[in-house]
């Protein structure tokens, strides 16, 4: 939701059911997981709500470390679902997250139908490696639905009944004590309380903060191999 966030006045309802009509166009119209990945401590929680209704999992995460936790989850994900099968990114930075080697693996390798959705014209370059089998550009991808409900299952007779599913939320960034899964909720209110505890919010800061540092030495080892410190105190005089 970083690159490719709810646009403002959408419905959040519309999300799921105007991706699998996209996909239902490919000809697809299997079982389809999403998992929307996104700093949730700000967002309206009606966009949550909707979000989880219509049975998106809701992933929360900070952008140090997004990309890492997405490639965990894309790992997971080809282990519980091996081929054939598909798989979707809906992310700008697609090379971060995906990265050459993974997607020639994903196509080559394992033989995974790639699709992908991006914010802004043209492709971005870097990703030219990654043949995949269908693209979009994010806000052309949620006008698919401008209408249609989510229809989970069809009851007897010919009527169709709209139910609602619910999603999982999850703290991508704190684990439980004694536990090696990342802190999931099932209910809205307390995802919300978790990410607003001190608990949390220490684990948030202690990630900036060492990414911070990582930075400032990074920063400091360019200095000091480029300007050696008999350059720099000359300079300095």
């Amino acid at each position: 939701m970083f690159d490719c966030p709810i646009p403002d006045g959408y419905d959040a309802h519309r999300v799921r059911p105007s991706l699998e009509g996209a996909f239902k166009e490919l000809g697809y119209s299997g079982p389809v997981s999403i998992t929307a990945f996104g700093d949730y401590k700000k967002t309206p929680k009606s966009h949550l709500h909707a979000l989880s209704s219509t049975g998106i999992d809701v992933a929360h995460v900070i952008p140090e470390v997004i990309y890492s936790r997405m490639r965990n989850d894309i790992f997971k994900w080809q282990e519980d679902n091996p081929t054939p099968a598909t798989m979707m990114i809906i992310f700008d930075e697609a090379k971060y997250v995906f990265g050459t080697s993974l997607a020639l693996r994903a196509q080559q390798d394992n033989k995974y139908n790639l699709f992908w959705a991006y914010s802004f014209r043209p492709r971005p370059r870097e990703m030219s490696v990654m043949v995949t089998s269908a693209e979009w550009l994010w806000d052309s991808l949620l006008a698919v639905s401008e209408t249609k409900r989510h229809v989970l299952r069809k009851c007897s007779g010919s009527s169709e009944r709209v139910v609602e599913s619910t999603g999982i939320f999850y703290c991508k960034l704190c684990v439980p004590e004694r536990t090696l899964c990342f802190y999931k909720h099932k209910l809205l209110d307390e995802f919300i309380k978790h990410l607003s505890s001190k608990k949390h919010l220490s684990k948030e800061k202690g990630i900036t903060d060492r990414r911070q540092r990582n930075m400032n030495l990074g920063l400091f080892w360019l200095e000091a191999k480029h300007f050696p410190e008999s350059k720099r105190l000359k300079k300095s005089a």
